[in-house]
């Protein structure tokens, strides 16, 4: 049973709601709690993050959560629950880290296993881009992979951004040191690609 109120969760509201052709954007709220848990708890999922330990529990979902909304409530990150607009199913998390005094950031998500090569990646992440260069200005957006991450490699190239450098043996995952791939975004590339109907 999940221990927090949404009373307790001002800082997440501060998220816009936005949409794309399949699916929601939309604020974050003690409810989704069981549904990150479930997910995120997914071996295969689990296996894709960086940092998240497995199993995963509905006290660090809720923790995870606090500490959203704090980060969000001082205005250092801000994400989202991606539903399916059709039927209002939770299925990922999208994010940005949000660096001000470097006018950038860095994005981050999650998708449930039964939602993966349906595209729907990749149609959050370049939501969010337009998101993050258009409305709150940022001149660079940077992103990062495990080595063996293919899923999260082929959403990255399909938003288009640059490859920037392989960095060695930079994240221990499970008592295993592993390479991560650094890719970046400036303003004016985005500008080209948006102009090209990448992000329609």
């Amino acid at each position: 049973m999940c221990a927090l109120v949404d009373s307790w969760l001002g800082g997440l509201k501060k998220a816009p709601q936005m949409y794309t052709d399949r699916l929601s954007l939309r604020a974050m709220h003690a409810g989704d709690v069981s549904d990150i848990q479930y997910h995120v708890n997914t071996k295969a999922v689990c296996d894709n993050l960086s940092y998240t330990p497995h199993p995963y529990t509905m006290e660090m979902a809720e923790n995870w959560m606090r500490n959203i909304n704090c980060s969000m409530g001082n205005g250092s990150c801000c994400y989202w629950s991606v539903c399916d607009c059709a039927t209002g199913e939770f299925t990922g998390s999208m994010g940005l880290s949000i660096f001000r005094e470097q006018d950038g950031g860095e994005v981050h998500y999650w998708f449930g296993e039964k939602f993966w090569n349906k595209g729907y990646c990749t149609e959050a992440a370049k939501r969010i881009l337009k998101y993050a260069f258009e409305d709150l200005k940022f001149h660079r957006l940077q992103v990062t992979h495990r080595k063996g991450n293919v899923g999260s490699r082929r959403v990255i190239e399909k938003c288009g951004f640059v490859f920037e450098g392989e960095f060695r043996d930079e994240l221990k995952r499970f008592g295993v040191y592993e390479n991560v791939i650094h890719y970046s975004m400036l303003a004016n590339e985005f500008l080209k690609l948006n102009g090209a109907g990448r992000f329609n």
